[in-house]
């Protein structure tokens, strides 16, 4: 864990978490650093109009209500059983809002909105749980998304220090490649490097900046500094990926040859 999730974070940001987050909540308190960076990033863009959370964690939309209450959020979820398009309640320790929610599968279903509907669009630790066809929600998102608006998103660095010690070690490099007794899918499919990610983003058509930041774990530099003093030139190695990406254009590659194969 994050000796200091808070680190850099404004005071506004870390007064609504605390407010969130219980003792209780495991989920949440085990990446606070990665909500806390989230929240900052969007909230040091300064976000008019309308934001698009796919894949909703309830945090977010509460978090945005009482920093930006001006901005309008909407979310995706995953309930199929429900109506497509409707209202969702998110509570948190106490605290709860209704949000308009589109219930689609964002990997094969289109999204109920029109064209350049939204003036952000966050996807936030989604991509690397698509499972057969990640561009189609990529492509899903550029339409919703206004030219020139802007996509923030984060996803695990498969080249992190802690991925580098690992391999280093014969162990695999994956963060959360795990199966799970219940048998539940919900797990990483495809993790990515900065390498990957910049031209899938472009392919996507967005472009903008990406870097990486350690939110889950303090980093573990033993091999990476003796990796360096032989030669080897090593950056990026954070154990998130965040972009914050302008829209330039429509889709530029549907199937980009950097993660399909045909």
């Amino acid at each position: 864990m994050i000796a200091d999730p808070y680190k850099g974070i404004s005071e506004e940001i870390v007064l609504v978490l605390e407010s969130l987050i219980s003792p209780e909540d495991s989920y949440h308190n085990n990446h606070k650093r990665r909500m806390a960076r989230t929240l900052q990033v969007i909230f040091d863009e300064k976000p008019t109009g309308s934001l698009l959370e796919v894949g909703t964690s309830h945090l977010i939309p509460l978090a945005l209500e009482m920093l930006l209450p001006e901005l309008e959020v909407f979310v995706t979820d995953f309930d199929l059983d429900k109506e497509t398009m409707g209202d969702m309640t998110v509570s948190l320790n106490g605290h709860s809002k209704v949000v308009h929610c589109a219930r689609v599968n964002i990997e094969d279903e289109p999204l109920p909105f029109f064209d350049e509907t939204f003036d952000y669009v966050l996807c936030s630790e989604v991509l690397e749980h698509m499972e057969v066809d990640p561009m189609y929600m990529l492509a899903e998102l550029n339409r919703v998304t206004k030219t020139s608006g802007k996509l923030i998103l984060t996803t695990p660095n498969a080249v992190s220090t802690w991925s580098i010690t690992k391999m280093l070690r014969g162990i695999e490099p994956y963060f959360y490649m795990q199966y799970r007794h219940d048998r539940s899918p919900y797990r990483h499919n495809y993790e990515y490097s900065i390498h990957t990610l910049v031209q899938v983003i472009k392919s996507a058509g967005f472009d903008g900046k990406m870097w990486t930041e350690d939110c889950f774990e303090e980093p573990n530099y033993t091999d990476v500094h003796k990796l360096r003093d032989a030669g080897y030139q090593l950056s990026h190695l954070g154990d998130n990926i965040f972009t914050v990406a302008v829209k330039q254009s429509g889709v530029v590659d549907r199937y980009p040859k950097v993660i399909y194969a045909d």
